[in-house]
């Protein structure tokens, strides 16, 4: 049997909109406890006009609730407000992820010399919180965004990262932004960079630093429950959406998994994130949807979550959930929507207009959120000679010392190749601690390559030394 928080939870999951006065309130709501029988699922429709993003944004809607004693009681009712949009119960949408999930097609194997490359073009919103100890909360601007990753069989990934000139919603924000020393057009596009071996593991090395996937769980139950409780051990991960309720929380997280850029990713990678998907609490279908880029798809999200006073009716939380969208044919991604991008680690230093603006003399505090993110095409391998020239600047060199050597006799070899744009990794291995793995990132395009191979191999102190990149 019902009792009246379901049905006022149902109510509000319901299509027809919000009434208008308190009368038509309760008498939907009357009818509703005399049938003691939740409303009938809304038809399918047309999505609704997406709100402006923001992973906490206060909304006050009007939604006009009658309560029994038992309602009035509680001092903040939790409700799940489902997307507007035609939605479908958990189960089909289960059903239908796994369907999209035995469509997806193994990535192809690289070959040495290959690599696979995966470019993307979206809107995200900067929103600079804090400068110093003030806060600036109208400092938001929606800003275009244009990234390409290319990596490789050896653990070698590269990006470039562009942004385009930054839109204000209102002259408020525009005011906001330029007072605290931000300009609307960023320099020094685009910024590119690469990562190898131990850097990439470590999250360093370049502004939009790839997510490394290489020891993620291969088995999506487990991920699942690790996406549900932060603990897929990908700190970028886990970290992301704190404070969100559980379903949204996972999806989030697995959102961030499927868009990337991920480094280590496995031939199988697509079709188990999206196994994985099937398998999260709380996902719903929102039925046909349209990405930026015009492909038509199937969407799926979890419900947004609200905070309403049961006293006055008024909004005063509103959690917006991310949107995936999938091709209907091939279970690949063609667009996301609404969610927290972990990846764009220095994106507000572009928009930096000197070195005595107020953002880089005193502090600050901000996030970027991805309003939404299309892929261009799909995934496609090129080889060593498609790649942007600027790839073929970065090596990186991986040499794993002779056990029981001393580290610093190793070091005194190595070192003599670092700088000038060139950086050194090192990785003792627990327990034993007696083998010591090197990565040489070398940038610096005096450096040659084989001369180093050369340089290490004659030392004898380490049993391999291998070019990575």
């Amino acid at each position: 049997m019902t009792d009246e928080l379901d049905l006022v939870s149902d109510y509000l999951r319901a299509d027809d909109g919000a009434p208008t006065d308190l009368a038509r309130a309760r008498s939907i709501l009357d009818d509703a406890i005399r049938a003691e029988v939740p409303p009938e699922p809304p038809e399918d429709r047309a999505p609704a006009p997406m709100r402006r993003p923001g992973r906490r944004s206060k909304v006050r809607s009007r939604l006009v609730v009658a309560g029994s004693a038992a309602v009035v009681a509680c001092a903040v009712l939790i409700v799940q407000v489902v997307p507007t949009s035609g939605t479908h119960p958990p189960v089909a949408a289960a059903a239908q992820i796994s369907r999209l999930a035995d469509a997806v097609q193994p990535a192809p194997a690289l070959q040495p010399g290959q690599w696979s490359s995966v470019q993307m073009t979206g809107e995200v919103l900067a929103s600079i919180g804090t400068v110093g100890t003030t806060k600036t909360p109208d400092a938001q601007a929606s800003i275009p965004l244009s990234f390409g990753v290319w990596s490789n069989a050896t653990g070698t990934t590269c990006t470039s990262e562009q942004f385009g000139t930054a839109t204000f919603a209102s002259p408020d924000n525009a005011q906001a932004w330029q007072s605290i020393g931000l300009v609307a057009t960023p320099h020094d596009q685009p910024v590119t960079g690469c990562v190898a071996g131990l850097q990439a593991a470590l999250g360093g090395g370049m502004a939009m630093t790839p997510i490394d996937v290489s020891h993620l769980t291969r088995d999506p139950a487990t991920l699942a429950e690790q996406l549900e409780s932060g603990t897929t051990g990908v700190t970028s991960v886990d970290q992301s959406e704190r404070g969100a309720s559980g379903p949204q929380e996972a999806f989030a997280r697995l959102t961030v998994l499927i868009v990337g850029p991920t480094s280590g990713a496995w031939s199988g990678y697509g079709q188990e994130m999206l196994q994985t998907m099937a398998l999260l609490p709380g996902v719903i279908s929102l039925g046909p949807m349209t990405a930026h880029s015009g492909r038509a798809g199937v969407a799926f999200s979890t419900a947004n979550v609200a905070e309403v006073d049961p006293a006055t009716g008024a909004t005063e939380f509103d959690s917006i959930s991310p949107v995936v969208i999938l091709d209907v044919g091939t279970g690949a991604l063609l667009e996301a929507r609404n969610f927290s991008i972990p990846v764009l680690q220095s994106a507000g230093q572009d928009f930096v207009g000197s070195l005595d603006a107020p953002v880089y003399t005193e502090g600050v505090g901000y996030s970027v959120s991805t309003t939404w993110i299309d892929p261009v095409g799909g995934a496609s391998v090129v080889s060593q000679a498609q790649l942007p020239a600027w790839i073929s600047q970065f090596h990186a060199v991986e040499a794993v010392g002779n056990p029981n050597v001393g580290l610093q006799t190793m070091a005194d070899v190595i070192n003599q190749f670092v700088g000038n744009g060139n950086s050194l990794f090192s990785d003792t291995k627990a327990p034993s601690s007696d083998q010591t793995t090197f990565d040489l990132t070398i940038t610096d395009p005096d450096t040659d390559v084989a001369t180093v191979v050369a340089a290490l191999t004659a030392s004898g102190l380490f049993q391999s030394v291998v070019v990575k990149a």
